[in-house]
């Protein structure tokens, strides 16, 4: 198995720990973190896209091509409210939510068309929103 550095081992094993999960369930949740840190840092083909759900949440996606089907490496979750949720292999799950496990559907989930510079831009900067792209 490879190694995660320090800080990801840590929140991995805290988390772990609080919801007492079997070594066979540390195995799988590991096994995936490693896919997705890999896919995240290869060149495979990438697509972005965004939605705005019925809550009011701005959800930004970044997915990579992957045996078949678009896979989620990175997504955002910007609130009304302000609170930014970012998952990706150093965090595929918190208390709040988790990394999609579902291959990316652009028609089914209806996302817009969004690029590498506005996804990152997002990643990057807490205040940004969905509808500064529409204004």
């Amino acid at each position: 198995m490879s190694s995660f550095p320090d800080e990801v081992e840590a929140y991995y094993a805290e988390l772990a720990g609080r919801r007492d999960w079997s070594p066979e369930t540390v195995a799988a949740i590991r096994s995936t973190v490693e896919l997705i840190r890999d896919l995240d840092r290869g060149t495979a083909p990438r697509t972005y896209g965004a939605v705005a759900d019925e809550e009011g949440t701005d959800w930004l996606y970044e997915a990579v091509w992957h045996e078949g089907e678009w896979v989620v490496v990175r997504q955002i979750g910007a609130a009304e409210d302000g609170t930014i949720t970012r998952y990706w292999w150093q965090r595929v799950e918190d208390d709040e939510g988790m990394l999609t496990d579902q291959a990316l559907d652009r028609d089914e989930w209806g996302l817009r068309p969004l690029s590498r510079e506005d996804f990152y831009t997002a990643w990057d900067d807490p205040g940004w929103s969905l509808t500064t792209l529409t204004a």
